[in-house]
């Protein structure tokens, strides 16, 4: 159940980049990355932790600089993995 919840969660993340242009996407990208930061920093040794910590250091960058196509590598590594925790 948790796994299923954490994959919702990564698909959500993922699409919160494109919510950036609005006025209250930054603050839903924010809580985001807080979100991908903390269950990253729970299993530093997975693969998958630290491609997530990227992602939110990209997801940082976009919300400063705007969103680039590494941002969208991010964002469907996100929708994928999230996807994945289904089956």
């Amino acid at each position: 159940m948790i796994v299923i919840l954490l994959g919702i969660l990564d698909i959500l993340a993922g699409l919160s980049i494109f919510s950036l242009k609005l006025a209250w996407g930054p603050t839903l990208v924010t809580f985001f990355i807080i979100y991908l930061l903390g269950k990253s920093l729970l299993s530093l040794k997975s693969f998958a932790s630290i491609i997530d910590i990227c992602t939110a250091i990209l997801f940082i960058i976009a919300i400063f600089n705007g969103v680039t196509a590494l941002t969208y590598v991010g964002t469907i590594w996100l929708i994928q993995k999230g996807i994945i925790s289904f089956f």
